[in-house]
């Protein structure tokens, strides 16, 4: 079942981070809208297309809940699965070291490798690689949006990123 349902939890948060990226172009089309029919200052004009851009965001606000909720159940179940197997094997392997083993260790060390360990690993599978996931994908999301628009200006941002990133490691 986890080769079939890892695959499927990637695309779901590829889904979540993409279309978390996307509402921010729905801001400048609301503002473009108000803008055009600015001057004649009658709300009938434009509900009609605020409303519909609304449904739209709120769909897409929508769909990134739901597949927010399945790759987090879905990964719940790959994690609990493979550190089951990860549990099992250690324990197996605990059985075929040496008395000396245990004698040179404490009790609280080669317990925590059962607990600690296991949990830090259960964290970065479960919350941290997702989470570095969704946020490469929405930087470039975002990347791709502001190219869209102006390229000058995406120059820009990326330079002062650069810049602040160089002053920071300058100064630190």
């Amino acid at each position: 079942a986890y080769p079939v349902m890892l695959p499927l939890a990637i695309l779901f948060i590829v889904i979540n981070a993409v279309v978390s990226s996307i509402p921010s172009v729905f801001m400048q089309n609301v503002i473009a809208i108000l803008e055009k029919n600015y001057q004649y200052g009658d709300w009938n004009l434009v509900s009609h297309d605020i409303i519909k851009q609304v449904i739209i965001l709120a769909s897409f606000y929508v769909l990134s809940l739901i597949a927010g909720i399945i790759y987090n159940q879905m990964l719940a179940v790959i994690t609990q699965g493979f550190l089951k197997k990860l549990r099992v094997k250690m324990f197996n392997h605990m059985q075929t070291l040496p008395i000396k083993y245990f004698d040179v260790n404490g009790h609280g060390d080669i317990m925590s490798y059962y607990t600690n360990d296991i949990d830090t690993l259960r964290q970065l599978i479960s919350q941290s690689i997702p989470q570095i996931v969704i946020s490469g994908i929405i930087v470039l999301s975002v990347l791709f949006i502001m190219l869209y628009y102006s390229l000058f200006l995406t120059l820009v941002v990326v330079f002062g990123v650069i810049l602040i990133l160089f002053i920071t490691k300058t100064i630190g």
